[in-house]
C-alpha cells in the first residue's frame, strides 16, 4: 500500500511537470515574433514618431489647402521638415518604409502603436 501511494505521488509530479512544461511552451509559442530591423533601416520607435508627424502634417495640409487647393505642395513641404527634424533623408525614409511594408507583422505593430498614440493625442485635445 505504501508503494501505491508513492507511485501515485510520483505520477502527479510527472503530470504536473509535463503540464507546466507544455504551458510554458504554449506561452512562448504564442508570443509574436517580429523580424530583426537592420541597422540601415529606421528603428521601430523612431519610425512610429515619423509616421505620427506625417499623418498630422497631412491633416494640416488638407485643412490649409482648403484656401488654395494645393494640398500636395503643403504635404511635401511638411515632409521635408519632418525629414530634417529626424535627421533622415527622403530616400532613407522610403527605404525603411519599404522594409516595413515587406514585413506586414511588423508594419501592423508599428501602425497599432501609431493609431494608439494618435488616439491618445486626440483625447487630450478633446478635453
Amino acid at each position: 500500500m505504501i508503494f501505491v501511494k508513492k507511485q501515485t505521488t510520483n505520477n502527479y509530479k510527472q503530470l504536473a511537470t509535463i503540464f507546466v512544461t507544455l504551458l510554458l511552451l504554449a506561452i512562448i509559442g504564442c508570443k509574436e515574433k517580429y523580424p530583426h530591423v537592420p541597422n540601415d533601416v529606421i528603428p521601430v520607435g523612431k519610425m512610429e514618431n515619423i509616421l505620427i508627424d506625417m499623418h498630422i502634417s497631412d491633416a494640416v495640409a488638407e485643412t490649409r489647402s482648403l484656401g488654395d487647393g494645393n494640398e500636395k505642395k503643403w504635404s511635401q513641404q511638411y515632409y521635408l521638415q519632418i525629414y530634417k527634424n529626424y535627421g533622415i533623408s527622403k530616400e532613407e525614409f522610403l527605404k525603411s518604409y519599404l522594409f516595413y511594408q515587406n514585413n506586414p507583422v511588423l508594419l501592423n505593430k508599428v501602425y497599432d502603436d501609431v493609431l494608439s498614440e494618435m488616439s491618445k493625442r486626440e483625447g487630450k485635445i478633446g478635453k
